[in-house]
């Protein structure tokens, strides 16, 4: 092996540990996704969509193929459409879930997506599925 050869593998390993342990060191400081992701869920319980969006962004961005990641992707996306009412960030945040997870997240949650799409920005009455279960009258089992 060259000298170049050598230098140029050192350097190839040492950028590689370097970016390992920053990525380590990131979720040390910020906790793991399950603990991050209860975070983002306080955060919107509390209505604080800002911060919550920021935080399902951290999740998505460092722990990209974990369940939390799609979940939280997907979650970015809803509180734009339901929350802060930012239907065209909503649309970008949705698609990029369906883009990226659709293969591998909850298909209960691609549908949940491919829904807040169809619907974006419409009220309960202009949703068919949604309208007919608020006329129907409650079920009391008897």
């Amino acid at each position: 092996m060259t000298i170049y050869l050598r230098i140029f593998a050192f350097a190839l390993v040492s950028a590689l540990a370097l970016a390992s342990c920053k990525k380590q060191e990131t979720a040390a400081v910020n906790g793991n996704e399950t603990e991050l992701f209860a975070k983002a869920q306080d955060l919107q319980k509390q209505e604080k969509f800002e911060d919550a969006v920021r935080t399902y962004r951290e999740i998505a961005r460092n722990f990209p193929t974990t369940k939390q990641g799609a979940n939280s992707q997907f979650m970015v996306g809803y509180i734009y459409a339901n929350h802060i009412k930012d239907y065209e960030q909503a649309k970008i945040e949705l698609n990029r879930f369906i883009d990226k997870y659709s293969s591998s997240a909850d298909s209960g949650l691609v549908a949940g997506a491919k829904f807040e799409l169809q619907y974006l920005g419409k009220s309960i009455d202009e949703i068919p599925i949604l309208s007919n279960l608020e006329a129907s009258p409650p079920d009391t089992g008897k």
